[in-house]
């Protein structure tokens, strides 16, 4: 009857009443979270814009997003995610193929789904390095280095980007990179990297923008050229490296991309067909080129 119904309501508004998640996935089998999973690392802006945009989607179709970092064994992070029986996860690339099939078996569609034994950030990390490598030396051939973070974190990505690093220096019939882990702090920095700036040129490809400043700053107490005798290419175009001089050069990474592409792939798995946000449109990545290439 209208009157209960409206007394219903008004009871309901007077007392903040939501419907319970709890209730609704006991009848479901299963959460209305959406679990962003990256690796324990530093967190960064590429993690945050795509928790940013993850949020967003969720919200479009009634879920939560939540950001969780894995833990050092996949399958440990693996049954983790399984207590929260979420609606879904988008890895980052903290989990092996294997994590992801178990997963799936438990009915938690994960992506972006794993192509065989390839990484499947391989496509990314080997963008990044093709573009550091060719602006890094587009003065000359230079020997190149692959400078990394020295973090109290341990550092998931770094040897993909090593390796991709080694194959964009094959193919371009180059030496392989030299690999020097960099401090983030100028002092520990500049002690760290003196042996290795005594001899130029050199094209330091670095693993962000936090390391390539920390080498520009170890570069300039030193006295070695920017970029005559050094060439230095960062990586996410942080604010702060635009606000140095010279300008930082470094890679762009497009995260609504990347979540976009995620956020398909999963609405083809739910038979949901588009996704619940406006797909961004260009290049993953772009080369920004400051005033140290």
């Amino acid at each position: 009857m209208p009157e209960t119904r409206t007394r219903v309501l008004q009871a309901a508004e007077d007392l903040d009443y939501r419907p319970s998640p709890a209730g609704r996935n006991l009848v479901r089998g299963r959460g209305d979270t959406i679990v962003l999973l990256v690796p324990r690392s530093t967190i960064g802006q590429n993690q945050q814009r795509a928790m940013e945009r993850l949020t967003g989607y969720a919200t479009a179709i009634g879920a939560n997003a939540v950001l969780r970092f894995a833990d050092s064994d996949p399958d440990s992070t693996a049954t983790a995610v399984l207590r929260l029986r979420p609606l879904a996860v988008v890895d980052l690339g903290a989990l092996t193929p294997a994590t992801h099939d178990r997963l799936e078996r438990q009915g938690v569609p994960t992506v972006p789904r794993p192509r065989g034994d390839a990484d499947d950030t391989a496509d990314i990390e080997d963008g990044i390095a093709e573009l550091q490598v060719a602006e890094s030396t587009r003065r000359g051939q230079r020997q190149v280095v692959y400078a990394s973070l020295l973090d109290e974190q341990p550092d998931p990505w770094s040897p993909r980007r090593l390796a991709a690093l080694t194959r964009a220096t094959a193919q371009r019939g180059l030496e392989p990179p030299v690999a020097v882990a960099v401090p983030p702090e100028s002092d520990a920095a500049t002690q760290t990297l003196a042996p290795l700036l005594a001899s130029t040129p050199l094209a330091v490809c670095a693993y962000n923008d936090v390391v390539a400043l920390a080498v520009l700053a170890a570069a300039r107490r030193l006295g070695r050229a920017v970029p005559d005798e050094l060439s230095i290419v960062g990586v996410d175009h942080t604010p702060y490296g635009q606000l140095v001089e010279p300008r930082l050069s470094t890679i762009s990474i497009d995260m609504n991309q990347v979540v976009d592409h995620a956020v398909a792939e999963l609405g083809d798995l739910r038979g949901a067909g588009a996704s619940a946000v406006n797909a961004a449109a260009g290049p993953i990545l772009t080369l920004v080129r400051g005033g140290t290439s």
